[in-house]
């Protein structure tokens, strides 16, 4: 049995809440209203964050490492974003090239980054609709593209968003976004960097002994 195979069974036993079966311990999902929405079940690797490879085989999931998310979307935004992942386009060659999910992540990590660094908050309609457009990468100009990866982005903790003053309107707020520096996936870099940190020597006596010299 693959990793598919026990999203698949998940999505189809949760289908339907009002009149399936369900085991006891489940029976609380009958209280949320999630009306006419279907269920989308994907299991994730923690340590990555990411989703872990759906043909891999269901030996693969680990307790201590992986978590089974559980979203319920409406009917729209399902097929819409089943069919971007599945989408592909031609290459110089002709063939049929697919779009490269955790590339297009990274960069647009990295993008967000680079401009929280110029800027008091990153507001999200702002990032997605003016500033990805124009920042040169070939997936920025399809809004339907860039909108799946900052919400996959976000379904992941990869971003973090809060609300933000408005300096155009005060009585309504903006969504802002900002990089989760506390992800493992950042703090591995973050390490890395501290691990290249070289303390240089320099020549003298020690900086208390000077300290105390002054005092007398």
């Amino acid at each position: 049995m693959k990793i598919l195979d026990i999203q698949r069974d998940l999505e189809e036993s949760l289908t339907g809440l009002s009149t399936s079966t369900l085991p006891p311990t489940l029976e609380g999902l009958r209280h949320l209203p999630v009306n006419d929405r279907n269920p989308q079940v994907s299991i994730r690797n923690l340590d990555k964050g990411r989703k872990v490879r759906e043909d891999a085989d269901a030996s693969y999931f680990d307790p201590d490492r992986c978590e089974v998310v559980i979203r319920f979307v409406a009917v729209e935004d399902a097929h819409e974003e089943q069919d971007w992942r599945e989408s592909s386009t031609l290459g110089p060659d002709g063939k049929a090239d697919v779009f490269d999910f955790e590339t297009a992540t990274g960069q647009l990590l990295d993008t967000l980054k680079e401009v929280e660094s110029t800027r008091p908050f990153v507001g999200l309609k702002w990032f997605r609709d003016q500033f990805l457009p124009a920042c040169g990468h070939a997936w920025a100009g399809d809004p339907r593209t860039s909108g799946a990866l900052l919400r996959h982005a976000t379904e992941q903790r990869l971003i973090l968003t809060s609300r933000a003053p408005n300096p155009y309107q005060p009585h309504h707020p903006v969504t802002a976004i900002r990089i989760n520096r506390r992800h493992p996936r950042f703090q591995s870099a973050a390490s890395e960097d501290r691990a290249g940190f070289t303390p240089v020597r320099i020549r003298g006596g020690a900086i208390s002994d000077t300290v105390l010299g002054d005092r007398r």
